[in-house]
């Protein structure tokens, strides 16, 4: 590994106000990305909406968030239950006032299976998790920016929303692809609303679903580490604070655009 690749701080940012008087939604933020990303749109000033499925869990970072000096409310919430999804974002109206920003990061890698051997109602569950939710979450969240004037709006896209990956998830791989071309669609649509929507396409990050999915097998976590010419995976972190610079208004210029934080593995 070459030794400038140190590995990054995983702790958030510095409150700095950048964000102060918006307001945000998170969709997975219960742990890993999600979890990162509403610390440091709450750390930098932003009141968060956390949904995800699991209580437990989104009140452990509503706490922390809170004694870190920060604002959040929990919705629980499945993002493939379109009266959910409407149901966190009433929250965001109802508590603070709008919605301003909104990070669509909830989803899963889906089931493993080549093309051929994939059944069709698992293969729609797989999409449905990656791409359906965020239409869901969009449709909601658009019309609330609306209603405010405008918004910004991040969806998790993955880098394998930009390239194929040969290894049985080409649900996942499909559904990812969806968002990117429904990130560039919505922008198009909703540009003159002000609203922007961006894409991040993240490569492999160092999440409590990434070590579930390697379960400590050293040989595939070096796997996974060969596939990224920086010779390291990202930290949440890292991942966060990409999401708080398309949030923000020095990313102001930017709508229907991917971002992608991949360690170099599309470049290849």
């Amino acid at each position: 590994m070459n030794g400038n690749n140190r590995t990054p701080s995983t702790g958030t940012t510095e409150a700095d106000g950048r964000l102060r008087g918006k307001v945000a939604l998170v969709t997975g933020a219960s742990s890993g990305i999600g979890e990162a990303a509403a610390k440091t749109l709450a750390a930098q000033g932003a009141s968060v909406v956390l949904a995800a499925r699991r209580q437990k869990e989104l009140d452990r970072v509503a706490g922390e968030i809170s004694d870190a000096g920060g604002t959040a409310t929990v919705v629980r919430t499945d993002v493939s239950i379109d009266e959910e999804v409407a149901a966190a974002v009433r929250a965001a109206e109802d508590h603070y006032g709008g919605l301003d920003i909104a990070f669509n990061n909830a989803g899963a890698m889906g089931t493993m299976g080549r093309v051929a051997e994939q059944r069709p109602e698992v293969w729609a569950a797989d999409v449905g998790t990656v791409l359906t939710s965020v239409f869901l979450c969009m449709r909601h969240e658009i019309r609330a920016m609306e209603r405010r004037g405008g918004g910004t709006i991040v969806n998790n896209a993955s880098q394998l929303g930009m390239v194929g990956f040969g290894l049985g998830i080409s649900s996942y791989v499909a559904g990812k692809h969806g968002v990117v071309g429904l990130t560039k669609a919505a922008a198009l649509e909703y540009a003159a609303q002000n609203i922007r929507v961006n894409a991040l396409a993240l490569a492999t990050v160092d999440t409590p679903m990434y070590r579930e999915g390697v379960g400590g097998n050293a040989e595939m976590e070096q796997m996974f580490v060969g596939l990224h010419p920086l010779g390291r995976i990202a930290s949440p972190q890292e991942a966060a604070s990409a999401v708080a610079y398309l949030a923000g208004d020095e990313a102001g210029f930017f709508t229907g655009s991917v971002l992608v934080m991949d360690g170099g593995w599309t470049a290849q």
